[in-house]
Protein backbone atom coordinates (compact mmCIF):
# COMPACT_ATOMS: atom_id res chain seq x y z
CA UNK A 1 0.00 0.00 0.00
CA UNK A 2 1.46 3.38 -1.01
CA UNK A 3 2.05 6.27 1.36
CA UNK A 4 -0.52 8.30 -0.57
CA UNK A 5 -3.20 5.71 0.13
CA UNK A 6 -2.29 5.61 3.82
CA UNK A 7 -2.46 9.41 3.99
CA UNK A 8 -5.80 9.42 2.14
CA UNK A 9 -7.26 6.85 4.54
CA UNK A 10 -6.04 8.83 7.56
CA UNK A 11 -7.39 12.18 6.33
CA UNK A 12 -10.70 10.52 5.40
CA UNK A 13 -10.89 9.02 8.88
CA UNK A 14 -10.30 12.44 10.45
CA UNK A 15 -12.99 13.98 8.26
CA UNK A 16 -15.48 11.23 9.11
CA UNK A 17 -14.80 11.42 12.84
CA UNK A 18 -14.50 15.20 13.22
CA UNK A 19 -17.29 16.38 10.94
CA UNK A 20 -19.70 13.77 12.28
CA UNK A 21 -19.10 15.15 15.77
CA UNK A 22 -20.06 18.60 14.47
CA UNK A 23 -23.08 17.29 12.54
CA UNK A 24 -24.82 15.77 15.58
CA UNK A 25 -25.80 19.03 17.33
CA UNK A 26 -26.57 20.63 13.96
CA UNK A 27 -28.93 17.74 13.14
CA UNK A 28 -30.83 18.36 16.37
CA UNK A 29 -30.94 22.08 15.68
CA UNK A 30 -32.34 21.70 12.17
CA UNK A 31 -34.54 18.68 13.00
CA UNK A 32 -32.69 16.21 10.76
CA UNK A 33 -33.83 13.34 12.95
CA UNK A 34 -34.84 9.68 12.77
CA UNK A 35 -37.97 8.95 14.79
CA UNK A 36 -38.54 5.56 16.48
CA UNK A 37 -40.94 3.18 14.70
CA UNK A 38 -42.16 -0.36 15.28
CA UNK A 39 -39.98 -1.77 12.47
CA UNK A 40 -36.81 -0.08 13.80
CA UNK A 41 -34.48 -1.25 16.55
CA UNK A 42 -33.84 2.13 18.19
CA UNK A 43 -36.18 3.66 20.78
CA UNK A 44 -34.83 7.22 20.88
CA UNK A 45 -34.86 10.17 18.51
CA UNK A 46 -31.52 10.00 16.69
CA UNK A 47 -29.81 12.51 14.33
CA UNK A 48 -29.29 11.60 10.67
CA UNK A 49 -26.16 13.59 9.93
CA UNK A 50 -23.82 10.78 8.92
CA UNK A 51 -24.98 10.76 5.32
CA UNK A 52 -24.15 14.43 4.80
CA UNK A 53 -20.69 13.85 6.24
CA UNK A 54 -20.14 10.99 3.82
CA UNK A 55 -21.42 12.90 0.77
CA UNK A 56 -19.49 16.10 1.52
CA UNK A 57 -16.33 14.09 2.20
CA UNK A 58 -16.70 12.25 -1.11
CA UNK A 59 -17.07 15.48 -3.09
CA UNK A 60 -14.03 16.99 -1.36
CA UNK A 61 -12.04 13.82 -2.08
CA UNK A 62 -13.02 13.90 -5.76
CA UNK A 63 -11.92 17.53 -5.97
CA UNK A 64 -8.57 17.14 -4.22
CA UNK A 65 -7.54 13.75 -5.64
CA UNK A 66 -8.69 14.29 -9.22
CA UNK A 67 -5.20 13.78 -10.69
CA UNK A 68 -4.99 10.28 -9.16
CA UNK A 69 -7.98 8.89 -11.06
CA UNK A 70 -7.66 6.76 -14.16
CA UNK A 71 -11.06 7.97 -15.38
CA UNK A 72 -13.00 11.23 -15.44
CA UNK A 73 -14.83 11.28 -12.07
CA UNK A 74 -17.48 13.76 -13.26
CA UNK A 75 -20.04 11.10 -14.16
CA UNK A 76 -19.47 9.35 -10.85
CA UNK A 77 -19.73 12.60 -8.86
CA UNK A 78 -23.03 13.66 -10.42
CA UNK A 79 -24.57 10.20 -10.11
CA UNK A 80 -23.38 9.75 -6.52
CA UNK A 81 -24.92 13.13 -5.67
CA UNK A 82 -28.23 12.21 -7.30
CA UNK A 83 -28.29 8.93 -5.35
CA UNK A 84 -27.57 10.69 -2.06
CA UNK A 85 -29.99 13.57 -2.59
CA UNK A 86 -32.98 11.41 -3.48
CA UNK A 87 -32.30 9.36 -0.35
CA UNK A 88 -31.88 12.51 1.72
CA UNK A 89 -35.18 13.88 0.43
CA UNK A 90 -36.81 10.57 1.30
CA UNK A 91 -35.45 10.98 4.84
CA UNK A 92 -37.11 14.37 5.09
CA UNK A 93 -40.43 13.41 3.54
CA UNK A 94 -41.28 10.03 2.08
CA UNK A 95 -40.91 9.75 -1.69
CA UNK A 96 -42.53 7.17 -3.90
CA UNK A 97 -40.44 3.96 -4.16
CA UNK A 98 -40.91 4.14 -7.92
CA UNK A 99 -39.36 7.64 -8.04
CA UNK A 100 -36.37 6.49 -5.99
CA UNK A 101 -35.93 3.40 -8.17
CA UNK A 102 -36.03 5.43 -11.39
CA UNK A 103 -33.37 7.82 -10.06
CA UNK A 104 -31.20 4.90 -8.94
CA UNK A 105 -31.44 3.18 -12.33
CA UNK A 106 -30.71 6.42 -14.21
CA UNK A 107 -27.71 7.18 -11.99
CA UNK A 108 -26.38 3.64 -12.43
CA UNK A 109 -26.65 3.76 -16.21
CA UNK A 110 -25.01 7.17 -16.52
CA UNK A 111 -22.20 6.27 -14.10
CA UNK A 112 -21.02 3.48 -16.42
CA UNK A 113 -20.95 5.59 -19.59
CA UNK A 114 -17.14 6.01 -19.41
CA UNK A 115 -16.68 2.23 -19.26
CA UNK A 116 -19.04 1.67 -22.16
CA UNK A 117 -17.31 4.33 -24.26
CA UNK A 118 -13.90 2.78 -23.46
CA UNK A 119 -14.97 -0.44 -25.17
CA UNK A 120 -14.74 -2.59 -22.03
CA UNK A 121 -18.50 -3.08 -21.96
CA UNK A 122 -20.80 -4.36 -24.68
CA UNK A 123 -24.31 -2.93 -24.54
CA UNK A 124 -25.79 -5.94 -22.76
CA UNK A 125 -23.00 -5.89 -20.17
CA UNK A 126 -23.49 -2.18 -19.56
CA UNK A 127 -27.22 -2.62 -18.94
CA UNK A 128 -26.74 -5.72 -16.76
CA UNK A 129 -24.12 -4.02 -14.61
CA UNK A 130 -26.27 -0.88 -14.35
CA UNK A 131 -29.20 -2.88 -12.98
CA UNK A 132 -26.82 -4.50 -10.49
CA UNK A 133 -25.62 -1.09 -9.26
CA UNK A 134 -29.26 -0.01 -8.78
CA UNK A 135 -29.90 -3.24 -6.87
CA UNK A 136 -26.86 -2.65 -4.65
CA UNK A 137 -28.10 0.85 -3.83
CA UNK A 138 -31.31 -0.68 -2.48
CA UNK A 139 -29.44 -3.59 -0.87
CA UNK A 140 -27.26 -1.33 1.27
CA UNK A 141 -30.32 0.67 2.24
CA UNK A 142 -32.24 -2.46 3.28
CA UNK A 143 -29.44 -3.88 5.41
CA UNK A 144 -28.94 -0.64 7.32
CA UNK A 145 -31.06 -1.78 10.27
CA UNK A 146 -28.54 -2.41 13.05
CA UNK A 147 -25.96 -0.12 14.62
CA UNK A 148 -22.67 -0.22 12.75
CA UNK A 149 -23.68 -2.96 10.31
CA UNK A 150 -23.69 -1.10 7.00
CA UNK A 151 -20.57 0.91 7.90
CA UNK A 152 -18.56 -2.17 8.90
CA UNK A 153 -19.69 -4.07 5.79
CA UNK A 154 -18.63 -1.16 3.60
CA UNK A 155 -15.35 -0.66 5.48
CA UNK A 156 -14.54 -4.38 5.18
CA UNK A 157 -15.31 -4.29 1.45
CA UNK A 158 -13.14 -1.20 0.97
CA UNK A 159 -10.26 -2.77 2.90
CA UNK A 160 -10.30 -5.95 0.80
CA UNK A 161 -10.61 -4.09 -2.50
CA UNK A 162 -7.92 -1.60 -1.44
CA UNK A 163 -5.47 -4.47 -0.97
CA UNK A 164 -6.48 -6.16 -4.23
CA UNK A 165 -6.73 -3.18 -6.57
CA UNK A 166 -4.45 -0.57 -4.92
CA UNK A 167 -7.06 2.06 -5.78
CA UNK A 168 -7.12 5.31 -3.79
CA UNK A 169 -10.92 5.33 -3.95
CA UNK A 170 -11.01 2.35 -1.57
CA UNK A 171 -8.58 4.05 0.82
CA UNK A 172 -10.99 6.96 1.05
CA UNK A 173 -13.97 4.64 1.53
CA UNK A 174 -12.26 2.68 4.29
CA UNK A 175 -11.08 5.76 6.13
CA UNK A 176 -14.34 7.70 6.16
CA UNK A 177 -16.43 4.66 7.13
CA UNK A 178 -14.15 3.90 10.08
CA UNK A 179 -14.25 7.58 11.02
CA UNK A 180 -18.05 7.69 11.20
CA UNK A 181 -18.32 4.26 12.88
CA UNK A 182 -17.61 5.35 16.51
CA UNK A 183 -20.65 7.62 16.31
CA UNK A 184 -22.86 4.77 15.11
CA UNK A 185 -21.61 1.75 17.09
CA UNK A 186 -22.12 0.35 19.66
CA UNK A 187 -24.42 3.24 20.62
CA UNK A 188 -25.96 5.12 17.71
CA UNK A 189 -25.47 8.84 18.27
CA UNK A 190 -26.13 9.44 14.59
CA UNK A 191 -27.47 7.50 11.58
CA UNK A 192 -26.48 7.59 7.93
CA UNK A 193 -30.09 7.84 6.85
CA UNK A 194 -31.32 6.62 3.47
CA UNK A 195 -29.06 9.15 1.75
CA UNK A 196 -25.93 7.77 3.37
CA UNK A 197 -26.71 4.06 3.09
CA UNK A 198 -27.71 4.30 -0.58
CA UNK A 199 -24.56 6.30 -1.32
CA UNK A 200 -22.45 3.51 0.20
CA UNK A 201 -24.19 0.97 -2.04
CA UNK A 202 -23.60 3.11 -5.12
CA UNK A 203 -19.94 3.58 -4.16
CA UNK A 204 -19.34 -0.15 -3.54
CA UNK A 205 -20.89 -1.24 -6.84
CA UNK A 206 -19.74 1.44 -9.26
CA UNK A 207 -16.13 1.77 -8.03
CA UNK A 208 -15.75 -2.02 -8.02
CA UNK A 209 -16.78 -2.10 -11.67
CA UNK A 210 -14.36 0.72 -12.47
CA UNK A 211 -11.60 -1.07 -10.58
CA UNK A 212 -12.06 -4.30 -12.54
CA UNK A 213 -13.23 -3.30 -16.00
CA UNK A 214 -10.62 -0.60 -16.43
CA UNK A 215 -8.17 -3.47 -16.80
CA UNK A 216 -9.88 -6.69 -17.81
CA UNK A 217 -13.39 -6.97 -19.20
CA UNK A 218 -15.40 -9.76 -17.58
CA UNK A 219 -17.95 -9.83 -20.36
CA UNK A 220 -17.00 -12.93 -22.29
CA UNK A 221 -20.47 -14.32 -21.62
CA UNK A 222 -23.57 -13.51 -19.63
CA UNK A 223 -23.28 -16.25 -16.99
CA UNK A 224 -19.75 -15.41 -15.72
CA UNK A 225 -20.72 -11.75 -15.41
CA UNK A 226 -23.88 -12.57 -13.43
CA UNK A 227 -21.98 -14.94 -11.12
CA UNK A 228 -19.36 -12.30 -10.47
CA UNK A 229 -21.96 -9.63 -9.68
CA UNK A 230 -23.95 -11.95 -7.39
CA UNK A 231 -20.93 -12.76 -5.22
CA UNK A 232 -19.50 -9.24 -5.43
CA UNK A 233 -22.73 -7.93 -3.92
CA UNK A 234 -21.97 -9.87 -0.75
CA UNK A 235 -24.37 -10.08 2.19
CA UNK A 236 -26.37 -6.93 1.23
CA UNK A 237 -27.23 -8.41 -2.17
CA UNK A 238 -28.24 -11.79 -0.70
CA UNK A 239 -30.31 -10.13 2.01
CA UNK A 240 -32.11 -7.99 -0.58
CA UNK A 241 -32.90 -11.00 -2.80
CA UNK A 242 -34.42 -12.89 0.15
CA UNK A 243 -36.36 -9.78 1.19
CA UNK A 244 -37.89 -9.35 -2.26
CA UNK A 245 -38.75 -13.07 -2.45
CA UNK A 246 -40.23 -13.05 1.08
CA UNK A 247 -42.38 -10.01 0.44
CA UNK A 248 -43.54 -11.23 -2.96
CA UNK A 249 -44.65 -14.57 -1.49
CA UNK A 250 -46.61 -12.67 1.17
CA UNK A 251 -48.28 -10.63 -1.54
CA UNK A 252 -46.87 -7.27 -0.42
CA UNK A 253 -44.72 -4.73 -2.24
CA UNK A 254 -41.00 -5.59 -2.49
CA UNK A 255 -40.39 -2.08 -1.13
CA UNK A 256 -42.52 -2.65 1.98
CA UNK A 257 -40.23 -2.57 5.06
CA UNK A 258 -40.29 -5.41 7.56
CA UNK A 259 -38.24 -7.07 10.29
CA UNK A 260 -37.35 -10.20 8.35
CA UNK A 261 -33.80 -9.26 7.36
CA UNK A 262 -30.89 -11.52 8.24
CA UNK A 263 -29.74 -9.37 11.15
CA UNK A 264 -33.29 -9.19 12.55
CA UNK A 265 -33.60 -12.98 12.49
CA UNK A 266 -30.22 -13.51 14.17
CA UNK A 267 -31.01 -10.99 16.89
CA UNK A 268 -34.35 -12.67 17.59
CA UNK A 269 -32.49 -15.95 18.08
CA UNK A 270 -30.68 -14.34 20.99
CA UNK A 271 -27.34 -13.52 19.40
CA UNK A 272 -25.73 -10.30 20.57
CA UNK A 273 -25.29 -7.38 18.12
CA UNK A 274 -21.45 -7.66 18.12
CA UNK A 275 -21.68 -11.39 17.31
CA UNK A 276 -24.21 -10.73 14.51
CA UNK A 277 -21.92 -8.02 13.16
CA UNK A 278 -18.86 -10.29 13.10
CA UNK A 279 -20.80 -13.21 11.62
CA UNK A 280 -22.37 -11.22 8.79
CA UNK A 281 -19.16 -9.39 7.91
CA UNK A 282 -17.26 -12.70 7.84
CA UNK A 283 -19.72 -14.21 5.35
CA UNK A 284 -19.63 -10.97 3.38
CA UNK A 285 -15.85 -11.09 3.02
CA UNK A 286 -16.00 -14.75 2.03
CA UNK A 287 -18.39 -13.86 -0.81
CA UNK A 288 -16.17 -11.01 -1.96
CA UNK A 289 -13.17 -13.35 -2.00
CA UNK A 290 -15.09 -15.75 -4.25
CA UNK A 291 -16.00 -12.87 -6.59
CA UNK A 292 -12.36 -11.85 -6.85
CA UNK A 293 -11.52 -15.40 -7.88
CA UNK A 294 -13.85 -14.93 -10.86
CA UNK A 295 -11.84 -11.83 -11.76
Amino acid sequence: MSSEMVLCAFLSFMWGWGITKISIPLSFRYRILDMPESRKLHNEVTPRGGGIVLWSGLLLFLLLARDHFEFDPSFFAWCASATFLVGYLDDMRSLSPKVRLLVHIAASIVALIPLYKSGNFPLWGWLTASLWIAAMISAYNMIDGMNGLVLVIFAASSCMFMVVFHNIFWAFGFGIAIGILPWNFPEARTFLGDGGSTLLGFFHASILLYSIFSYTPLTQSFIPLCLFLAFAGGIPFIDMCFAILRRTVKGVSPFYPDKGHIHHRLLRRGFTPPFVLVLMVSFHLAMLFISIRFF
